[in-house]
């Protein structure tokens, strides 16, 4: 699969960018309508948007293009919330609150998740002639715009599922559990009605988290994006505190620091295999600052240099040392007066 230029976006291009952001906005409504069972709707959601992504890169053929769409998609489905909310409160007044359902979770993951997997396969794949400096470049201008695009719809589920999923109540007593795995203890009590689900949200919450985190900034190293994780989750338990929304689990702390490791491994394994794939060429291919096609070759023969030119300087100096010597140890020719009696 070619890959053309990096290089800005046509009108042309930015334009079908777009359409095929609103079309993955569309998808999931129009399959919700038509299937009643969720589940079946969420693969067909899957299915879809896979098909739409394959579509779409093999046509455009530009890794901008897709981090285009999903951002063209992540701005209106923050802004069609944003509306809701906004129509919420005119309509129905004090008794509206803004939810997320988890359908409309599932499948605003499903929405991002396929097009940024696909594009980082199709990116580790290529090893040949079309692995270029420009096709480099437009990978990290991809990572760049998709990782936007999930900062807009993740701060959104953030707020309004984990700090404010209820209307705030400064009235009646908070509620905090201390006891260290007791949470855990409920969720394996009750694995097929709620825990297994409880586990899986508490524990993958912050791993776009801490995956975005190691993309963004290269100086962050795994610990800081553990420590960040646990900040993280430290701050929305407080939220929840504070503004009495939720209990305050100790194990939810523990689980979003699971989060946090997934999300540094999965970086750590991506780039690992495109390390393999590459012998060596490019060790972080999920970066913003993406490495030149030929910078390991270019660091073997400049090394080469160096170690021939040391040689050189040892033989030069081994030379002179040699002639120094010899100069040295001449016989000398004596007179008949410096013989000895």
């Amino acid at each position: 699969m070619s890959v053309h230029p990096s290089q800005k976006l046509t009108i042309g291009e930015l334009f079908v960018s777009m359409a095929v952001g609103l079309i993955l906005y569309l998808i999931p409504g129009d399959m919700r309508n038509q299937v009643n069972s969720e589940w079946i709707s969420e693969i067909s959601v899957f299915l879809t948007v896979f098909a739409v992504s394959a579509v779409f890169f093999l046509i455009i053929k530009r890794y901008e293009a897709m981090g285009a769409a999903l951002l063209t998609n992540s701005v209106i489905t923050v802004g069609a919330f944003g509306f809701s909310i906004i129509n919420g409160i005119i309509s129905k007044g004090d008794e509206f609150w803004p939810t997320i359902s988890i359908y409309q979770l599932s499948t605003m993951f499903i929405i991002w998740i396929v097009p940024f997997l696909f594009t980082v396969i199709v990116r580790m794949s290529i090893n040949d002639h079309r692995d270029t400096d420009d096709s480099r470049m437009g990978f990290a201008r991809f990572l760049s715009l998709s990782l936007r695009a999930l900062m807009m719809i993740y701060i959104m589920v953030i707020i309004f599922v984990e700090i404010i999923p209820i209307a705030p109540d400064m009235i009646n007593n908070r509620s905090i559990l201390y006891i260290p795995f007791s949470r855990f203890q409920e969720c394996f009590e009750n694995a097929f009605e709620w825990g297994i689900r409880y586990m899986l949200w508490n524990g993958l919450i912050l791993m776009p988290l801490s995956f975005s985190l190691m993309i963004l900034n290269h100086r962050i190293r795994w610990w800081h994006a553990l420590f960040i994780s646990f900040a993280a989750g430290l701050t929305i338990e407080i939220f929840q505190f504070a503004l009495n929304t939720g209990t305050v689990y100790v194990d939810d702390l523990l689980l979003y620091i699971v989060g946090g490791i997934i999300g540094v491994v999965l970086k750590w394994l991506i780039d690992r295999i495109r390390f393999r794939i590459t012998k060596g060429q490019e060790k972080h291919m999920l970066s913003l600052e993406y490495t030149p096609v030929n910078a390991g070759n270019d660091t073997l023969e400049v090394y080469e240099e160096e170690e021939l030119s040391n040689e050189e300087l040892i033989i030069e100096d081994f030379d002179e040392e040699l002639d120094k010597t010899l100069e040295e140890a001449k016989p000398v020719a004596f007179t008949g007066s410096d013989k000895l009696n």
